[in-house]
């Protein structure tokens, strides 16, 4: 009689049978690599990219699509589509005219998802399941060896210097609103300011808030969603978020505020004024000592001068 292995009888033991190895065990295959790419060719017509991609998959059926994926990091910048004809090459022309700004190191990733192919090219590949294995499906490749920049070296320096003239003038003007929004609070406490027949007019606050602190703040925040679009800016992504938490903490600061004024003054607070409109408010802290120091981080960062925010 054979024994079994201790191994063995406590995989009986735990499990209830032993499976056998089979003999493609081991550690996973890598994915094929279907797609040989010759050149990436960028230019710039009438101030709008143009990516040209060269290349050829010999081994896939024609008419099968391939995913392509221009990326900077892990960012996503753009996706296009790419599908073989009888050649099996690829020559394509890529128009980037959404694309703005000056950004380096650019990469390509393909994608093949057997799924989402027509049903001939489907039908092809299952025939061939050594040549085309789906357990390793989607077929991926990234071209590292083929990185590419939008924009030339001195393109690329501007568009740095851009981004950090951009977070400078944003922070400077946003600190400006909450310092004037300060003296604003503090003159109405005092009875020097938003006063009618010598008492608090909530309406002239209301319309001072609006004009003055609101509506500044809303196009700083229209300006930032626009900005983050573009390619120059993504290398700041972190900055960025940095930034919207240092605007809409002094968005919200400015309803705060407002209420606890209506409150010191003895006054119930005005609906009108306490209901956030078209404005982001959504911050983690809005205290004075949270919001000097994103405002330090920042400027670390992007290594601007405090003292040049009062200008």
């Amino acid at each position: 009689m054979k024994f079994l292995s201790i191994p063995i009888m406590l995989s009986i033991l735990l499990c209830g049978s032993v499976s056998v190895a089979q003999e493609d065990s081991g550690p996973p295959k890598p994915p094929p690599t279907f797609i040989e790419l010759t050149s990436i060719q960028v230019k710039k017509v009438k101030q709008a990219w143009k990516l040209r991609v060269v290349g050829k998959a010999p081994m896939l059926p024609a008419k099968t699509v391939i995913e392509f994926e221009i990326r900077w990091r892990t960012n996503i910048v753009f996706a296009f589509p790419v599908v073989l004809d009888g050649s099996r090459r690829i020559d394509q022309e890529i128009d980037l005219k959404v694309l703005k700004g000056a950004l380096g190191g650019l990469q390509l990733r393909s994608e093949i998802r057997p799924r989402s192919q027509p049903r001939e090219v489907q039908i092809a590949l299952e025939k061939e399941p050594k040549k085309y294995p789906m357990e390793t499906a989607p077929w991926k490749q990234s071209f590292w060896k083929k990185k590419f920049d939008l924009g030339n070296a001195s393109e690329i320096e501007k568009a740095i210097s851009q981004a950090k003239e951009f977070f400078r003038l944003r922070i400077r003007d946003v600190l400006k609103i909450q310092r004037s929004y300060e003296a604003g609070r503090d003159a109405a406490i005092a009875g020097s300011r938003f006063q009618k027949s010598g008492n608090f007019d909530p309406r002239t606050w209301q319309n001072y808030c609006d004009k003055e602190v609101r509506d500044p703040i809303r196009k700083i925040q229209s300006e930032m969603k626009e900005n983050r679009k573009t390619l120059s800016m993504l290398p700041h992504s972190r900055d960025m978020k940095y930034l919207v938490e240092i605007v809409n903490s002094v968005a919200k600061r400015s309803y705060d505020r407002s209420r606890s004024l209506y409150t010191e003054l003895g006054l119930k607070p005005d609906p009108d004024d306490l209901s956030p409109v078209r404005i982001d408010i959504n911050c983690r802290s809005t205290k004075l000592s949270n919001l000097r120091k994103t405002v330090e981080r920042l400027c670390e960062s992007q290594k601007i001068d405090m003292a040049k925010l009062s200008g």
